[in-house]
């Protein structure tokens, strides 16, 4: 009864970080982030008063990492008290630090004026934490059930965990881009403001590094360093999707139905993602369209996450309902 319980809340806790992640990207494309100034309140308030969408959008982001928070306390707690849980609790005690960690770039997001160098890094932690969070789910269901077929032993696991280790660059590049207002430094495609290889200029990282007390509500680079943030998203993400969709067709070469569906599976959500990033240029950033890149992005390294799951096992686990 305790296992169930357990792998239920660890679902209903992955599908609460997703959701933070969406409301997280949300705040930032609305322009949201400093609709409370103040943190945790809202201008001295627990809610904010008036009709004001944003503050009560970036209010009730808090409230539901608060009740995040005490999701993965209680996992932890749970895990603690399970026959099983000693293989989950140091996977759940980096949840929760994690989650802490979570916490105080949330508050400096805030204090710092939305710093993008706080903001990319506030978004890889989410990221991180529901990658984890999955896979203790994923390890959490596998136990215990009826197993069909064996898996062959390849060696897909290295190529699994660089994938994943791009796809985390690649989300800081483009939180870096998104924090920094270049997302539309190059409105066209394939070149970039009618130029095939501008000139790079990375001075204005070391700059936003070294400037205190600046709202960075509003771009502090110009032109040519926007360009030079959009362009190294830009080429980063050809060529880690050419790797991906590599480790997607190796995937699916295999004989095993299992590991060709999880290989599909990572093909079509990669595909998705690069429709949705041009589609962000060629319409100008349709705050449907962005968020959903950012829910693509955290797909990404879901099916990563699994395909990485499937490596570690010598079986399939299929359940009956």
């Amino acid at each position: 009864m305790l296992q169930t319980w357990f792998t239920r809340l660890l679902f209903t806790a992955s599908l609460l970080a997703f959701i933070l992640i969406l409301m997280g990207s949300y705040l930032r494309l609305s322009d949201a982030g400093l609709a409370c100034p103040d943190f945790p309140g809202c201008n001295g308030r627990l809610f904010p008063t008036g009709t004001d969408l944003l503050a009560w959008s970036a209010m009730i982001h808090r409230y539901l990492a608060v009740a995040f928070s005490l999701f993965v306390v209680s996992l932890v707690i749970i895990a603690e008290r399970m026959k099983s849980g000693p293989r989950y609790s140091w996977q759940l005690r980096l949840v929760l630090l994690l989650t802490l960690l979570q916490g105080w770039l949330g508050y400096l997001t805030v204090s710092m004026l939305l710093h993008p160098v706080v903001v990319t890094l506030h978004l890889l932690t989410a990221m991180l934490t529901l990658s984890l969070l999955w896979s203790v789910y994923l390890n959490a269901t596998s136990k215990g059930a009826i197993y069909s077929e064996r898996l062959p032993r390849i060696n897909l696991r290295p190529w699994t965990i660089i994938a994943f280790i791009l796809v985390c660059v690649q989300i800081l590049l483009g939180g870096f881009t998104s924090s920094n207002y270049a997302s539309l430094a190059c409105p066209d495609l394939p070149t970039c403001q009618q130029q095939w290889l501008p000139a790079f200029d990375f001075s204005g990282i070391y700059q936003l590094l070294s400037q205190e007390n600046v709202n960075y509500q509003n771009s502090q680079l110009n032109n040519q360093q926007s360009i030079s943030v959009h362009l190294a998203h830009r080429y980063s993400a050809v060529i880690i999707s050419v790797y991906i969709l590599f480790l997607s067709l190796m995937a699916t070469r295999k004989n095993t139905a299992v590991y060709r569906n999880a290989g599909l599976w990572l093909a079509f959500i990669l595909i998705l993602q690069m429709q949705l990033g041009i589609a962000n240029i060629l319409l100008l950033l349709p705050l449907p369209v962005t968020i959903a890149h950012t829910g693509g992005a955290a797909l990404l390294l879901l099916a990563l996450v699994y395909l990485h799951h499937l490596t570690r096992r010598s079986k399939v686990s299929i359940y009956t309902h």
